[in-house]
């Protein structure tokens, strides 16, 4: 008489780790492809508010990067084996195959794009590109170029760069390394087709094989809801970063505040789609829609669409109408955009461990 197996794994034993990983990957791409539009749009306008936030947007998805995949080996018993994956895998209907070339891709594009914007004296976007100039006393424009350049060496990571006696080094490298001004932003967009493919990705991820025995996890509802939270959070964090540097935003920062909001709007909007027509579509969701709603709802409801998206959205549009209305001070503005940035990150993880920890999945009957 044959003998079966009842095989649950990998889901019984998918804990934080996990979560975290597919919330930062997904965190990381959506802030490189941010970043790259806000780059474009630098490039074309000579902004130096786009460029800020495009050189954000390309550390949010190096540091993503750098946070989510070593969380997420530390969760195996084979940590270095699976970094090998890329050279020793070859099954490309794998997403786990797919999935780690695509984010070699995209660290190396971030890494790059990042180094090229960040640093170098003839850097694109630098500060003596556009509103380096003071107003004079006859009306016209005063450019100390002295002070400007003094201050740049002393701004953000530059600084930190300049105090342990690097920054003339990696002037140079990102100088010597760095294309001209089309071929950069042209090996960005191909880069960029890597982050696209990371941030869908991030959906797949969460089952690699048999995907159909976890009813919440239906690709139709959680495709939306990673690509526009992936985008949204990783903008976020570019903003508030931007902010934070810059201390006194302008109206770049606050375009992008509101294309924050819009992007969050729709996480939000698909997560309730998710919540009102998944169990419809697919009667075997209900039970995991249920342990969202019930069991899991302080991580669920109270941090992921509360704190992570309404109350990120209201902060958005309130800070750019605050602005706007000269009732909102450059310190509390900063503030807001880095508080509605930890609010996203935080919220965006609790949504990822939500989908994991309220699934319900069909066990896979082996024959033994």
């Amino acid at each position: 008489m044959a003998t079966e197996v009842t095989f649950d794994l990998p889901y019984s034993q998918w804990n934080w780790q996990i979560g975290v990983y597919i919330a930062m990957i997904g965190i990381a791409s959506g802030a490189y492809l941010m970043g790259y539009v806000a780059d474009l749009l630098a490039s074309r306008r000579d902004a130096r508010g786009h460029g800020q936030v495009a050189k954000y947007g390309y550390l949010v998805g190096l540091l993503g990067l750098v946070i989510g995949p070593p969380i997420l080996l530390s969760h195996l018993a084979t940590p270095f084996r699976a970094m090998l994956i890329p050279l020793t895998m070859t099954n490309f209907d794998s997403w786990m195959t797919i999935g780690a070339y695509l984010l070699g891709g995209l660290g190396l594009g971030a890494f790059l794009m990042f180094a090229w914007v960040a640093f170098g004296r003839s850097r694109p976007h630098a500060p003596d590109r556009a509103d380096s100039g003071a107003v004079a006393a006859d009306g016209g424009t005063e450019r100390d170029a002295a002070r400007a350049a003094t201050t740049d060496r002393t701004d953000g990571l530059r600084g930190v760069a300049d105090r342990v006696g690097l920054l003339d080094l990696v002037d140079s490298l990102a100088d010597t390394t760095r294309p001209s001004e089309t071929v950069r932003l042209a090996l960005g967009g191909v880069f960029s087709i890597a982050a696209a493919g990371v941030l869908i990705y991030s959906a797949m991820a969460y089952g690699s094989g048999m995907t159909e025995r976890v009813a919440l996890w239906d690709k139709t509802f959680l495709l939306p809801v990673q690509i526009f939270s992936g985008l949204g959070v990783g903008l976020a964090g570019a903003v508030g970063l931007a902010a934070v540097a810059g201390r006194n935003p302008g109206r770049a920062i606050r375009q992008y505040s509101l294309v924050t909001a819009g992007l969050l709007a729709a996480t939000l909007a698909m997560v309730v789609a998710t919540i009102v027509l998944l169990p419809e579509q697919s009667p075997a969701a209900e039970a995991g829609i249920n342990n969202l709603l019930t069991t899991y709802a302080v991580p669920f409801v109270g941090l992921a669409v509360i704190g992570g998206l309404v109350v990120p959205i209201l902060l958005s549009v309130g800070a750019v109408v605050g602005q706007r209305r000269d009732a909102l001070s450059p310190t509390a503005a900063t503030a807001t955009y880095a508080t509605i940035a930890l609010l996203a990150v935080v919220g965006k993880i609790a949504l990822a461990l939500s989908y994991l920890l309220a699934a319900e999945f069909e066990p896979l009957i082996l024959p033994l």
